[in-house]
């Protein structure tokens, strides 16, 4: 196995891991907010002397930013993972490409002499 393919092979496993770890750790943060119960961070602000509907919908629309913003961390991270695995397999096809190469040029020999 030459450099460039050992190369693209680290490569592969670096997208690989990277892309699983941005997609765990959210899943984790979120788990762990609704376990332990803490306030979810204030993207909309919560107007004083606002009625229970008003509270109620700003309440609402900070869980939805604050799961939006997992949502898309963990879909940046199935991206990567796939560019990874599509990386890997790659490789792996070029070597078993190259073998079989090897494998005719060799029965190619055999059948001259």
């Amino acid at each position: 196995m030459d450099s460039e393919k050992k190369t693209e092979k680290i490569v592969g496993y670096v997208l690989l891991a990277l892309g699983l770890i941005l997609i765990i750790i959210p899943a984790i943060l979120a788990i762990i907010t609704f376990m332990s119960q803490s306030q979810i961070p204030q993207f909309v602000q919560i107007p004083e002397g606002a009625s229970d509907f008003v509270k109620a919908m700003a309440i609402f629309s900070n869980v939805c930013v604050f799961f939006f913003i997992f949502i898309v961390i963990v879909w940046a991270g199935s991206i990567i993972t796939s560019r990874g695995i599509a990386i890997i397999k790659e490789t792996k096809l070029k070597l078993v490409s190259k073998s079989l190469k090897e494998a005719v040029e060799t029965a190619e020999k055999v059948k001259e002499s």
